[in-house]
C-alpha cells in the first residue's frame, strides 16, 4: 500500500499550540525560531510581533526567511515598543486588535518587569497578576497561539535560568528552552516536562543566511509520514 505523503505546519509539527515559552542563555536563537515559526506561519494568516528589547536584528532574518519559505511580509506586523508602559498597554488591548491574526510574538517578555522596585521579590509582581493571566485568556477566547521569549540570567550554580520562570511555567502550555554550545553550528529546542528535558527540534542558519529547523521524528506522534520536514 502506497504511503500518503503530508505536509504541515511547522508549529504543527513541533506539536506547539497555546502559550510557548522560549528562554536560553543570550545567543543560543531564542528569537531565529520565533522568526521561523512567524515566516511559516505568515503564509496564511497574520502575525502580530511585539519587539521590547530596541535590537532589530531580527527584522532583517524575518524578511529574508518570510521571502525564502513563500511567506507573506504584508502579513506580519512588527511593533517596537520604547517603554514598560507602552508595552503594558499594548498586551492589555491585543484583545481588540487581534482580527485574523493566529500568532503573537512578545519578545522579550521580561521587559514587563519593573525593577525599580526596592524589593527583587516584586519584579514580578505585573506578569504574575496581570500578564499571564490576560495572555492565557486571549489564547482560549480568540483561538491563538502566544509565543513569549524570556531573557535569563547567570545562577549560581553557572546555569541558566529565564526571569521568573518558576512563575511562568505554571501558565504556559509548552516550556522550551533553546542550548548552543560554543563554536556549535546548530541549536538544540529542548522541551521542559515533568521528566525533564526532550529534545524536540534542532536549528541551525544554513550558508544563505536562512533558518532550518528540523523536528525529532521520535517525539512526534504522527498516523501518516511527512515531508519537507526542515523549515
Amino acid at each position: 500500500m502506497d504511503l500518503q505523503v503530508y505536509k504541515t505546519s511547522l508549529l504543527t509539527a513541533l506539536g506547539l499550540e497555546g502559550l510557548v515559552h522560549i528562554w536560553g542563555a543570550a545567543g543560543s536563537g531564542k528569537s531565529l525560531l520565533a522568526v521561523a515559526l512567524a515566516s511559516d506561519v505568515s503564509k496564511d494568516s497574520h502575525v502580530e510581533w511585539i519587539n521590547n528589547d530596541a535590537k532589530k536584528s531580527f527584522v532583517s532574518h524575518l524578511k529574508k526567511n518570510i521571502t525564502a519559505t513563500g511567506g507573506r511580509i504584508e502579513n506580519v506586523t512588527v511593533t517596537l515598543t520604547e517603554s514598560r508602559s507602552e508595552l503594558l498597554s499594548l498586551i492589555n488591548n491585543l484583545p481588540l486588535t487581534l482580527k485574523d491574526t493566529s500568532l503573537i510574538i512578545i519578545d522579550p517578555i521580561t521587559r514587563v518587569l519593573d525593577m525599580a522596585r526596592e524589593d527583587p521579590t516584586l519584579w514580578g509582581r505585573e506578569i504574575i497578576e496581570d500578564v499571564l493571566p490576560t495572555l492565557t485568556g486571549i489564547v482560549f477566547q480568540n483561538n491563538v497561539d502566544i509565543i513569549i521569549i524570556s531573557e535569563s540570567r547567570m545562577m549560581e550554580d553557572t546555569t541558566t535560568q529565564a526571569v521568573h520562570h518558576n512563575s511562568i511555567s505554571k501558565w504556559v502550555d509548552h516550556d522550551l528552552c533553546l542550548t548552543r554550545h560554543m563554536n556549535a553550528t546548530q541549536s538544540q529546542v529542548l522541551r521542559k516536562s515533568d521528566d525533564g528535558f526532550q529534545e524536540l527540534a534542532v536549528m541551525k542558519l544554513d550558508s544563505n543566511g536562512l533558518i532550518e529547523v528540523t523536528p525529532r521524528l521520535s517525539l512526534l506522534k504522527r498516523s501518516r509520514v511527512e515531508n519537507e520536514l526542515a523549515w
